[in-house]
């Protein structure tokens, strides 16, 4: 019988002296490898953002493990389940940011007052009362899913977000309600906002994650990128069936197709899928040509 393996998602912002940092990742490191739970763990001075993969008993050692190192727990996670490994290995890095902005100095330490309950956001969105629903994730994320009537900045990456508000001419005087995976971006891309005027903004509690754990049926259409081996889940957290990741670019691919040289069945992206071709990887691509060119030549 094949494992299930359990999936968590966590974020907390905490002031982190950065002498700490080195001693934080070999720790966390190390207890990894001896309890077998895989993933990736960020560490900045700002806290600690990641996603890890283990059994229910490793990733529940693991949750203990992060309080005692944070000294806190005040720890927010987001569970799923998996039947294929979410991670092949261990990753512990450090960062200047958990949450790549390129704004270190923004530090979310008071934005909990505009957080909104999955049951709040439902009712929220349900209003028919004017308002911005904004998605703050990248756009190879967005092709997976999203909530019905959001705005896609259509952002590459999340640093954009600034640049995205100054052009973008918002209207200021509605309510703005915004999203992600698990709510680590919105924490930032908030503060943003409020900087430039915009008022009454709020943020969707745990993200997309959160909301189809109590409403797998409600609000947001299509599936969820995750950025793991799963590359998305549905609307109840299982690993998608429709997604695979595009052999040209790494991003998210939905047009299936089955290799001519190997036989594999694989995944390409709407921007590569003119080009790409009927190989399931370059090595596959470059053998096919090879043999095209010989049978031109005899």
């Amino acid at each position: 019988m094949s494992q299930v393996w359990t999936v968590t998602s966590f974020y907390r912002f905490v002031n982190v002296e950065a002498s700490r940092l080195p001693t934080l990742q070999s720790t966390m490191k190390e207890w990894m490898t001896a309890h077998d739970v895989l993933g990736l763990v960020l560490f900045a001075p700002e806290g600690a953002n990641g996603t890890v993969a283990g059994s229910s008993d490793g990733v529940a050692s693991f949750k203990e493990f992060l309080f005692e190192l944070l000294g806190t727990t005040e720890i927010r996670f987001k569970d799923s389940e998996s039947d294929r490994p979410p991670f092949r290995r261990i990753s512990v890095d450090l960062r200047e940011e958990i949450v790549g902005l390129k704004r270190p100095d923004i530090h979310p330490d008071s934005t909990e007052n505009f957080h909104l309950s999955p049951a709040e956001w439902h009712a929220a969105l349900s209003d028919e009362s004017p308002k911005l629903l904004i998605d703050t994730r990248n756009r190879y994320e967005t092709r997976a899913g999203m909530f019905k009537g959001a705005i896609d900045p259509d952002i590459n990456i999340f640093s954009e977000w600034g640049t995205y508000l100054d052009q973008a001419d918002l209207p200021k005087d509605l309510p703005v309600y915004m999203y992600c995976t698990g709510g680590i971006r919105c924490e930032k891309a908030l503060i943003e906002m409020k900087s430039r005027g915009f008022d009454e903004v709020y943020q969707l509690r745990d993200g997309i994650l959160g909301y189809l754990e109590e409403y797998p049926d409600g609000l947001y259409e299509g599936e969820c990128y995750v950025f793991d081996q799963r590359v998305a889940v549905d609307s109840h957290l299982r690993p998608t069936q429709i997604y695979g990741t595009c052999p040209g670019c790494g991003l998210t691919a939905k047009e299936q197709r089955v290799c001519e040289r190997c036989g594999k069945t694989f995944t390409v992206c709407e921007d590569c899928s003119p080009a790409w071709g009927p190989g399931c990887s370059k090595d596959c691509r470059y053998v096919l040509k090879q043999r095209a060119k010989k049978s031109t030549l005899s």
